[in-house]
């Protein structure tokens, strides 16, 4: 299996962009659900362990199965482990509380392992941050990212609220959020 360089760009500002790049492995997921898109694949970073890479992503696609995944167009999904999680996002001018980013220029989505932890771990953490109930920190995360990826929305709350439409099964209509430029 070769080893690839992911490059990322968050844009720390209008007119200040920081780059980091993460080696990841490539990850072909046998039993991929049928209704997941076959635009969309996966990857883990070199620090994820690699059996439990597999097992996580097949949560990922799980997960995903039940999405419009096929109105991300060609998409990556990058596990990523912990160890270095903070520092990475820290690095890249991100909030490093938050449990996954996505790069809309890149077309990548990038979630951390601890989403993926089945022991009460960070997740409770995480979830009672976002006001919600335990063991549904990883469809919110899915369903905000989505948000992100579909509207290519970089507005936090506004992919939100896209995540939102999703979560209650419907459709996001892109721009739907958005006051008209004349409004109050």
């Amino acid at each position: 299996m070769k080893i690839f360089t992911a490059v990322i760009f968050l844009y720390v500002s209008l007119l200040n962009a920081q780059t980091t790049s993460i080696k990841i492995l490539p990850i072909d997921l046998p039993n991929r659900p049928a209704s997941l898109s076959h635009a969309i694949s996966f990857s883990c970073t070199t620090d994820y362990d690699p059996s439990q890479c597999l097992t996580s992503v097949a949560l990922l696609a799980k997960v995903l199965e039940r999405y419009p995944t096929e109105r991300m167009g060609q998409w990556t999904f990058v596990l990523a482990g912990s160890a270095h999680w903070r520092q990475t996002i820290k690095q890249l001018g991100g909030d490093p509380e938050s449990p996954a980013f996505s790069e809309l220029s890149a077309r990548v989505t990038v979630f951390e392992e601890e989403l993926f932890e089945t022991a009460d771990s960070r997740q409770s953490m995480v979830a009672r941050r976002f006001g919600l109930p335990p063991g549904s920190i990883l469809d919110y995360a899915v369903t905000h990212e989505m948000g992100h990826a579909i509207c290519g929305e970089r507005q936090e709350n506004l992919a939100e609220k896209y995540g939102l439409d999703l979560r209650r099964g419907i459709a996001p209509l892109c721009a739907t959020y958005r006051k008209p430029p004349n409004a109050p």
